[in-house]
């Protein structure tokens, strides 16, 4: 029974230790998202997303967004449809813009519990971890990268 306890805990740490530790995004990324955050800002309406980019072991970095310009608003979205349109391996989550402010004027910098089922949605079905970031200013994110490896966040994410 022990011995099976430590094998547990082994494959555990091996699976969160297979997680990105680094986040980053290719100038052309950044191009994109700042069109993202811009466009939604300028609309007052939330924006969608998905990301393509490289993940290995150790870092996870964003090179592709494809804005789902059908949709304007996140709230709006379905969410099965974009699970369809963000899938692997071509894209490896997806993005949105949190442009309302909470009662202090401070943004809503994390993802709501809507947002959160959506990103278990994405990996639970295609089963790999995937990306997922909120915009919640011109150049900073909250992202994550979440999935059967384990769950790292990136709080304060420059784009």
């Amino acid at each position: 029974m022990i011995r099976a306890g430590v094998v547990a805990l082994m494959v555990a740490a091996a699976g969160f230790e297979a997680a990105p530790r680094e986040l980053g995004f290719t100038p052309d990324a950044q191009l994109e998202l700042r069109r993202l955050w811009t466009t939604s800002r300028d609309a007052g309406a939330e924006r969608v997303a998905c990301l393509a980019g490289i993940m290995d072991d150790d870092s996870m970095r964003v090179t592709r967004v494809r804005p789902l310009d059908s949709w304007a608003d996140s709230l709006m979205i379905s969410a099965g449809e974009a699970l369809e349109l963000c899938a692997p391996p071509a894209w490896l989550g997806m993005v949105h813009t949190h442009i309302a402010h909470r009662p202090d004027q401070q943004p809503y910098a994390r993802f709501s519990g809507a947002d959160r089922g959506v990103n278990t949605m994405w990996w639970r079905r295609w089963n790999t971890d995937g990306t997922f970031c909120v915009l919640f200013s011109e150049r900073e994110a909250y992202c994550e990268v979440d999935g059967p490896h384990g769950l790292r966040i990136f709080p304060h994410a420059r784009y």
